[in-house]
């Protein structure tokens, strides 16, 4: 079964699609976009053909017109000089997609930022497969696609996690100590949705600060997290600078923990909250109505799990809503003004506490982030 993905690329345009492995990115640009010309750099044939001789791209392809789709570009990043090349110089159409930004970027793809314009893509949201959701199960498996329909997802989760660190980081040598990175993202998982202490995750893995921060940029540059920035600018309450990262699918997070969720627990309420954060950073992939997403914590403690577009403070309950839940969101009301002043829960239908504060069913809430301003 193929779902009818939320992603829209421009005709007229050409694109670098990015997303980590196995959110479906083939799977669209082979069924969707149906390209003049697929190269896809899986294929070992199609690889050393091109990773021997980058040229033959343009050899063979620079007098046709239409669209070349390059699958997992950054395999051979020396391609994306000869794109460069072809893009200013014939009127092909070029859609690359690739699941690491390190190597791209290391390539140089940022000198394309006027030809090429940048998409995200993410694994399946609620409203891609809404019709078939059940919520305990997609906190605990995730939203990548092979996931949501397989007939063993913790076998294949375990397999997921396992290919990441065998092809994306051991083939690329992007760390010398594979055990201590190993350990390192089952911390980063235990600490996810957190404020990230480098020296914490540092002593609990056996390498210095710095590694550790080197490590979540890995992360971040290959795809499978998230860094969120704090709201600094208040004047009455001193706020955190420091930033959190949540892991990109709660399956993963899951994975990496073995971690076995039950309701009217701690860990269900934080994978509540990265469920609803992640939905909420893939709508501003695809519905541009969220254009910036922030979390605001003072330094007494009081918090707002989610600011969007510093005019929405959002904060996530897995449980029955009190009124004592909605500290935060007063708190930061003193500080800027809000449109919107949401506390999301389980339960089933809405409604409103004092100073303003609406209370809304999940569901509620993700159909409302389409329709931000």
């Amino acid at each position: 079964m193929v779902l009818k993905r939320r992603l829209s690329l421009d005709s007229r345009r050409s694109y670098l699609l990015l997303g980590p492995r196995r959110v479906g990115k083939s799977t669209f640009l082979k069924t969707e976009l149906k390209p003049d010309v697929l190269i896809d750099l899986l294929m070992s044939d199609v690889y050393f053909d091109y990773r021997s001789r980058p040229s033959l791209i343009r050899e063979r392809f620079s007098e046709m017109s239409g669209t070349i789709v390059i699958d997992e570009v950054q395999r051979i990043p020396e391609l994306v000089s000869e794109v460069h090349w072809m893009l200013e110089n014939t009127n092909i159409r070029f859609v690359l997609s690739g699941s690491s930004a390190r190597r791209l970027r290391r390539e140089g793809v940022t000198n394309l930022a006027g030809r090429l314009r940048t998409q995200r893509m993410a694994p399946l949201t609620w409203q891609e497969c809404r019709d078939r959701f059940v919520l305990e199960d997609r906190l605990q498996y995730g939203m990548l696609p092979p996931i949501v329909f397989s007939d063993d997802p913790t076998l294949d989760l375990r397999d997921y996690c396992g290919e990441y660190l065998r092809e994306e980081v051991q083939a690329e040598g992007l760390v010398r100590n594979l055990p201590s990175f190993a350990k390192f993202l089952e911390m980063a998982a235990f600490n996810n949705a957190e404020l990230l202490n480098y020296s914490t995750v540092a002593r609990d893995c056996g390498v210095s600060a710095k590694t550790v921060a080197e490590y979540y940029q890995i992360l971040d540059d290959t795809l499978l997290g998230f860094h969120l920035e704090p709201f600094t600018r208040t004047s009455k309450r001193r706020a955190t600078q420091t930033r959190k990262f949540y892991y990109f699918d709660c399956g993963v997070s899951n994975a990496l923990l073995g971690r076995k969720l039950a309701p009217k627990t701690p860990e269900f309420g934080k994978v509540f909250e990265q469920f609803l954060v992640l939905e909420t950073i893939y709508a501003s992939f695809y519905d541009r109505a969220v254009d910036r997403v922030q979390f605001w914590r003072s330094s007494s403690g009081l918090e707002v799990d989610l600011l969007i577009n510093e005019h929405t403070a959002v904060e996530f309950k897995s449980g029955r809503v009190h009124e004592s839940d909605g500290r935060g969101i007063m708190a930061l009301g003193e500080e800027i003004t809000l449109k919107n002043r949401w506390i999301v829960s389980r339960e089933e239908l809405p409604r409103k506490l004092r100073g303003g504060i609406e209370v809304l069913p999940w569901q509620d809430y993700l159909q409302r982030l389409s329709t931000l301003g």
